[in-house]
């Protein structure tokens, strides 16, 4: 059995639900996404979920937000910020405040970009490793462009009777799931339930110390 691991691929200022620029997800919608839809504002490595301050690929696409997205230089990474240092100085000149993440990826050593299509799996952090007195937010399941299959893959009628009873203890009230092993076995389950988006990953989000 091929040994997985921990690998930080970067970091991340997300909207912050105590600024008020985080919308609640309708009613409506949460029934069908989520698996607890009483959870009105869950978090996600998935930006369409928990929506980021920053517009990678700016040089690929646009997308109007108020305040606008803050467009990253191509050097600090192509999917997250691989230097934290810098993140946090861009956020400040720009007047922003955020939820700080880090965002890690468990897989294989030996993984390439034809198994994740992300050059994050190729660079180095700086810092190296997620900071003492980050937090554990918790675990989510997505597909190598990050998209949710925990909260952006929307369930059958079916499928939410037959899951919510089994899922529901599982998941924190951050919306994320609450252990690696739980994680795990999710990403199994989408990898069926969600073939078009197979094969999905299991993050690791960890909210950053304030300074």
């Amino acid at each position: 059995m091929m040994s997985k691991a921990w690998r930080l691929l970067g970091f991340d200022a997300r909207e912050d639900e105590g600024d008020g620029k985080k919308t609640p997800i309708p009613a409506d919608v949460r029934e069908v996404m989520l698996l607890r839809p009483e959870i009105e504002m869950p978090l996600s490595v998935d930006t369409n979920i928990w929506p980021s301050h920053f517009l990678y690929y700016p040089h690929f696409r646009t997308v109007a937000r108020e305040p606008p997205l803050i467009e990253t230089p191509r050097e600090s990474g192509s999917d997250f910020w691989l230097n934290l240092t810098q993140m946090r100085r861009v956020l400040t000149e720009n007047g922003r405040t955020a939820i700080l993440i880090a965002v890690e990826l468990l897989a294989p050593e030996s993984i390439t970009f034809s198994d994740f299509a992300s050059a994050n799996i190729y660079s180095a952090t700086e810092p190296v490793d997620v900071l003492d007195r980050s937090i554990c937010l918790g675990f989510d399941v997505a597909d190598s462009g990050f998209w949710s299959g925990l909260s952006n893959c929307g369930y059958s009628e079916a499928e939410r009777a037959e899951l919510r009873p089994k899922w529901q203890d599982r998941i924190n009230d951050f919306g994320l799931l609450k252990s690696e092993q739980d994680a795990i076995e999710f990403r199994e389950l989408s990898d069926a339930r969600v073939p078009e988006h197979a094969p999905f990953w299991v993050f690791r989000l960890s909210r950053l110390p304030d300074l």
